[in-house]
C-alpha cells in the first residue's frame, strides 16, 4: 500500500491541489454572489423607500453620552416577538457621499435592527427629528456583505453625511474622530444642545478598538424627490 502510494504520490499530491484550487474559487464565487444579492435587495427597498416614503435617554455626565451593550464584531442574537417588524422596511436612509455609501435605515424595533442584518440604530439613539437629538449607528467593517462603514476610515473632518427621514433631508458635518477601547460602552463627546450624528465601528485594523465619529447637523431641508 505504501509502495503504490509513494508511487503516485505526485499525482496525488496534484490532485489535492486542484481540489484546493475547486474550493477556493467555490468560496470566492458565494461570497460574491452573496455580496451581490445583498446590495440588489437593498437598492429595491431603497427605490420602495422612494416611491412611497413611510412615518414610522442616554445618560449624560460633562457632555459625554454613555452607551452600552455596543459590539460591532460579536452581537448576541436577539429573540424577537413574532410581529410585522420582521418585514424589511426602510424608515429612511443614511448617505456618505465620499466612500459611495447609501444604505436604508429600519426602525429601532425592527428585527432587521442589527448590525449583523443592517447598519443598526442604536436603542438609546434618537431619530433626526427629535430636539437636540443624537443619532447613534453602528455597523460592521470588514469585506462582508452586511460591512456597510467598511469605509468608513477615510472619513475627516468636515466632511459631510446625510440622513434622509419623514420628508427632510439633514445635512451632518464630522466635528471629531476618536477610537476607544471595546469594553461595551461608548463615550460620545458632542455637544448636547446640537443636532447630532454618531457613527460606531471597528477601528480599521485594530481589534481591540472601535472608532467614533461625531457629526453635527449643519442644515435640515425639505426633500423635494
Amino acid at each position: 500500500m505504501l509502495k503504490i502510494i509513494m508511487k503516485y504520490k505526485n499525482v496525488i499530491l496534484l490532485s489535492i491541489g486542484i481540489l484546493l484550487i475547486i474550493l477556493s474559487i467555490v468560496l470566492i464565487m458565494y461570497d460574491k454572489i452573496e455580496l451581490i444579492k445583498s446590495n440588489v435587495f437593498d437598492e429595491v427597498e431603497l427605490l420602495k423607500y422612494e416611491e412611497n416614503k413611510k412615518e414610522e435617554k442616554i445618560s449624560i455626565d460633562n457632555n459625554d453620552e454613555i452607551i452600552s451593550d455596543i459590539d460591532t464584531d460579536i452581537v448576541e442574537e436577539k429573540k424577537v416577538k413574532k410581529v410585522s417588524v420582521n418585514k424589511k422596511e426602510y424608515i429612511g436612509y443614511l448617505e456618505i457621499s465620499k466612500i459611495n455609501l447609501k444604505q436604508g435605515l429600519v426602525s429601532k424595533n425592527s428585527y432587521y435592527n442589527d448590525v449583523n442584518r443592517n447598519i443598526q440604530i442604536i436603542k438609546s439613539s434618537n431619530y433626526p427629528d427629535e430636539e437636540n437629538g443624537n443619532v447613534i449607528l453602528a455597523a460592521h467593517s470588514g469585506t462582508s456583505s452586511i460591512s456597510y462603514f467598511k469605509n468608513l476610515y477615510k472619513l475627516e473632518i468636515n466632511d459631510e453625511a446625510k440622513i434622509y427621514y419623514k420628508d427632510k433631508v439633514y445635512t451632518y458635518r464630522v466635528n471629531n474622530i476618536y477610537n476607544v477601547p471595546k469594553t461595551g460602552t461608548v463615550n460620545i463627546r458632542r455637544d448636547i444642545y446640537k443636532k447630532t450624528l454618531t457613527l460606531i465601528t471597528c477601528t480599521k485594523g485594530s481589534k481591540t478598538e472601535q472608532t467614533v465619529y461625531v457629526l453635527n447637523l449643519i442644515s435640515e431641508e425639505s426633500d423635494k424627490k
